[in-house]
Order: C-alpha cells, then structure tokens, then sequence
C-alpha cells in the first residue's frame, strides 16, 4: 500500500477535470477517478479526488445579498490572528482553507495564521513539507505541533496562547472564506467586545465539492440530548430580521467552529474549559457561559465561510470511546451552567449521570460565580425563548387514551431523516420518542423543536392528517384543550386529536394519531397526560 504522501500525489496525476471555478461542483469523473474516489472516501470523509482537482485558489461566487456590499465599515479596525486546527487534514483542503483566508482578507486586518498541528501522522503536514510549502505564501504563518494527541478544545488553547492580534478567529481546516467575510465579524467586536460573532456557515458538498450558500434565518440551539442543532428563528425575530436583513441576529448557541472573539474577553471569560477531552459539548457550554455572564452570540448575515459538511467524522478519541468523551464533557456543562435543568438532562442521557461523581468542575463553578453570572432560568426566559425544555408551566409526559391506555403517542424518525407522528407500546422507561409537552400558549411539542401540527391533504379536500413540524406559531399548530374531558382541539381545523385504529397489518407498525369530528363521548378523544418526573428525588 502506498504512503498517504505518495497517495495524495498520485490522487493528483489521474485527474482530467476540466478547470471547474465560481464553486461549482464536479458530479463527472471517470471510471477510474470514480473508483478511486469510493476507495479513498473514508480517509477524510469527503471526495479527495475532487478536492485534489480543483484549485486551492478557486473563486467563488458572490454570496452576499447586495444590502451587504454596499456597507462602510469603521477605519482602525482591529487586527485578528485566525487559528485553525487541524489533524491529519487532507493537503487540499487545508490549502485552499489557508489561501482563502490570504486572498479574501484585508491585509492590514489579517495579524497572522497560527496553524496548531494535533498530532498529525501524515508525511505531508510534518516538519519541515508542510512548513517549506508555507513559506511563500504573503503572510505570516506560524505552525505550532502537539507533542501528543491532545484534541480540538486544548489545540485550539494552545494556539490562543500563541496569538498576537487583538482578536481570535477559529476556523476549521476545511473551509473556504467569501469575499468580504472579515470585515463585519472584526465591526461587531469594536462596536462590543462581549459580541461573539459567528458568519453564516455556508455547505461545501463533501462529494462535489459545490459550494452552496447557507440559510440566514437559522439560528443555533440544542435538543435535549444537548446535542447542537439549527432551528428557524421565531416568528416575531423573523420579522424583525427582515427589516434589518444585514444586522446581527442573536443565536443561543453557536455551531462552535467558526467565530470571532477579542482576544482579551477570551482570556476574561475563562478561555475553554480545560476539563473537556477531545471535542464535543464546548460550543454549547461556551455558548451559555457568553450569554449568562454579560456576552452576546450572534450570526452576523454580512459574513459568509463555508465548510465541508461531513456525515460523519474520520477521526478517532485516542484511548478512549467517543460515547464516554461526549458524556462526560456534556456532564460538565449541565453540571456548571444548567442548574435544575441538568437534571432533566440526566433523565435523557442516564449513562452521564452515572459519571457525576468521578468528575470535577469546581473550577469552573467558581469561575462562574467570580463572574457572577446569571441563571440558566434567565437564558432560557431571555435568549432560547423558543426552547422546549419542561417548565412548571407545562403539562410534560406520555399522552394516552381512554381507549386503550397502553398505547402511547410516539414519534418515529424515518429512514428518510424526517420525523412522523405515531403510536407504541408504552415503555416504562423515561424515553423521548413518547414524551410531550402541551405548553401554557397551547401547542403540542416534543424534542428537536418539534411541534404536533395539522396539513391538508389537497388544497381543495377537507381532510387533514397529523404531522410533526418545526415549531414556527402558525395556527396550524394551536390546540384547546379541555381537561375534564381530555379533549384536544385544532384551533385551524375544528378538529379532535384521536389515537388510531391501532395495528396496521399491511405495515407490520402501528398506526399513527387521527383527526376526527370532536365528539365527547369517544374515548379515542378522551387523552390523559401522565406526568414524567425528572427531577432529582426521580432519578
């Protein structure tokens, strides 16, 4: 078998592309170039035959809407170093990441590139191939190497120890800078230097390579797994955005790869918490210790960087399993900044739980009350006023029937990644797919912000069927309840939610909630919510 070094090489001899620039993709290779293409796939987890092919100095198409180009930006802007970390990261695409940020920079902005190698095993990325090829590139690049596997979080530390502009930029090692991408990010933190600004991601396709622009009108959030998630805004911020499309639009949580951040604000805040291993759970817990203790995360609609959306991650947790790293760095962030929410936390994810007492973060607790920052009440009042975590308000747990009260409303993700209502056997255990809140505003909603809604089946019918839909205050997703009854009603349609005729031989699963003409002597209408304790005293 041949070197990685040999093989990037040779990856590069077969190609015939035709010169593919603006970013676009290429979908056509040979019988050859597609062969090798599948073989190599899982190196990096992305096409590593197109991105041999094509440029590290492609252009790209202008993404900004035309509201953006015509800003004026502050002079004395200050300067930034922009890290990026990276291990064992394919040649191309840390080239093209590097070049981008060089040729669409402002030179008098850009202070320096620090590259912080995380142990690295690839011929190429070593000194002194990587750091020879580097050297004529017209800025000043450092490259700072691990003596071991120490991970995104601590490299990332490292390379904030090493930096000299007045604010950090982290980006990861497969990206690519738009036109235009550092001004407002740098415009942000001289305006506020507690704003910690985010671009909108932009998709690079991890087969084609095509580049694709991102959706502004999503914002950052989590699900109950705290695992990091994309939702829309809500309604009235939507609005709002659309009367100012270029302002900053504030995010609960950041996706955690690329943002900007002044340099001493960081050091202020308490950095990265040293404690987490790896990678996994930092952008949510610096997400909440920004907003709990004076800061701002915002998507700013002006600044555009894409990256490489993989489905899954090439790389391992060196001695340990990738489960035990993501729980116990979760742990610390439930433990530091969830309060009596961390419990529900522990409810979802028991295997955390059971970590609790060989875990310390006393450290950060203090760094949080030497901050005296708020509660994550307040966050969840004031910034993710849109979550869907249970409060005193809701009623939260299994909904049934009087008509057969084994039968729980459920929900089933399909093999085409969508979410649909259903129904199963009720499980004693405390599981999310049979878990619901009826809110104090009068929706149905479960995890991944996902509200019970109704949609008609043709526009010109009268029948109506039950779907789960991203929670977005259409009255769609309204419903009355009458408690001494147990009735729910569809405030667009008149309609009662009613369990189904339960089994579907013809689909060997069961069937999903119906609506029906509301009738209060139906017991497949008459719904009771059994109350789901999750409290400490619960687990």
């Amino acid at each position: 078998m041949c070197s990685l070094r040999s093989f990037s090489v040779r990856i590069s001899s077969t190609l015939v592309f035709v010169f593919i620039d603006w970013g676009g993709g290429v979908s056509h290779l040979t019988p050859e170039q597609q062969k090798l293409a599948d073989s190599t796939f899982a190196v990096n987890q992305f096409n590593l035959v197109v991105s041999d092919g094509i440029s590290v100095r492609r252009s790209l198409p202008e993404i900004r809407k035309p509201s953006c180009r015509n800003i004026t930006f502050p002079d004395n802007l200050p300067s930034t170093s922009v890290i990026i970390v990276y291990h064992n990261e394919a040649y191309s695409t840390l080239l093209r990441t590097i070049w981008s940020v060089i040729d669409r920079s402002p030179k008098e902005l850009l202070k320096e590139i620090i590259l912080v190698d995380d142990f690295s095993d690839r011929d190429f990325l070593r000194y002194p191939k990587l750091d020879e090829s580097l050297k004529p590139l017209p800025t000043d690049i450092k490259i700072i190497r691990s003596k071991q596997r120490v991970g995104l979080i601590r490299a990332r530390m490292m390379g904030a120890q090493e930096a000299q502009g007045d604010v950090l930029t982290f980006l990861d090692s497969h990206c690519e800078c738009t036109k235009g991408w550092l001004e407002p990010l740098l415009t942000r933190i001289k305006l506020n230097r507690k704003a910690v600004p985010c671009p909108v991601i932009d998709i690079i396709n991890d087969n084609t390579f095509q580049y694709q622009k991102g959706i502004e009108m999503f914002r950052g959030g989590f699900n109950w797994n705290l695992q990091f998630r994309w939702y829309g805004m809500p309604t009235s911020m939507a609005k709002q955005h659309l009367l100012d499309p270029t302002g900053p639009i504030e995010s609960p949580t950041m996706a955690g790869g690329l943002f900007s951040i002044d340099r001493n604000y960081f050091e202020e805040l308490g950095e990265y918490d040293p404690g987490m291993d790896i990678w996994g759970g930092e952008n949510l817990e610096m997400s909440f210790r920004i907003w709990q203790c004076g800061g701002r995360v915002e998507i700013l609609p002006c600044s555009h960087v894409g990256h490489v959306f993989r489905k899954s991650s090439p790389h391992d947790f060196p001695g340990k399993s990738s489960g035990k790293v993501l729980n116990a760095n979760l742990l610390r962030v439930a433990e530091v900044w969830m309060d009596e929410w961390k419990y529900y936390f522990y409810k979802i994810a028991p295997v955390a739980f059971r970590m609790r007492n060989s875990i310390d973060v006393s450290e950060r607790v203090e760094l949080r009350k030497k901050l005296n920052c708020k509660s994550f009440n307040w966050y969840l009042q004031n910034v993710f006023t849109d979550h869907f975590l249970p409060t005193p308000m809701d009623r939260f747990g299994k909904m049934t029937t009087s008509s057969n009260s084994s039968i729980c409303m459920a929900w089933t993700l399909r093999s085409s990644g969508i979410k649909t209502p259903s129904t199963s056997d009720c499980l004693e255990t405390f599981h999310k797919t049979q878990l619901w809140l009826f809110t104090s505003d009068n929706r149905i909603r479960t995890d991944e912000h996902l509200c019970l809604s109704v949609v008609q089946l043709l526009h010109t019918s009268s029948d109506w069927k039950i779907q789960l839909k991203e929670c977005a205050g259409f009255d769609t997703e309204y419903w009355d309840f009458k408690p001494k009854i147990g009735r729910f009603k569809n405030r667009k349609t008149g309609l009662c939610l009613a369990s189904p005729d339960i089994f579907d031989p013809t689909k060997d699963e069961f069937n999903p909630p119906i609506l029906l003409n509301c009738r209060s002597s139906d017991d497949r209408q008459n719904w009771t919510i059994t109350e789901m304790m999750w409290h400490p005293e619960h687990l």
